[in-house]
């Protein structure tokens, strides 16, 4: 089953680490018990490989994932992510292969009112 998860880019998204929605949890490599965190690879709207860390930080009773800074930074470095800009998560599941993920960056063309992969 596909699934397609979007969110616009904040402040703290483009200089620490991509807050996740809570959302996404469901489609994302399980945490395993014990561990606070799991890495995956993911590949982008133009077919490049990235790797990320999602993490859980607890803050009081709710459960707060973020993709962490190191793997996120250099990828909205590369992509010249700015506040505004969008993340589109898209996921496929295969019998054979496992979920494949692909995070796609995009920026809002204002000449043709479109969103375009960068």
């Amino acid at each position: 089953m596909a699934a397609r998860y979007e969110k616009c880019l904040t402040e703290s998204d483009t200089v620490s680490r991509f807050a996740l929605p809570i959302s996404w949890l469901k489609v994302l490599p399980p945490i395993e018990q014990g561990n606070h965190e799991v890495h995956f690879q993911v590949t982008d709207g133009l077919g490049f490989f990235w790797e990320f860390c999602c993490s859980i930080r607890r803050v009081g009773r709710y459960r707060k994932p973020v993709l962490q800074s190191e793997g996120w930074l250099k990828f909205v470095n590369y992509k010249g992510l700015k506040v505004g800009d969008k993340i589109v998560l898209d996921t496929e599941a295969n019998d054979f292969r496992g979920t494949k993920f692909r995070i796609r960056a995009q920026k809002l063309n204002k000449e043709c009112d479109r969103w375009l992969d960068v």
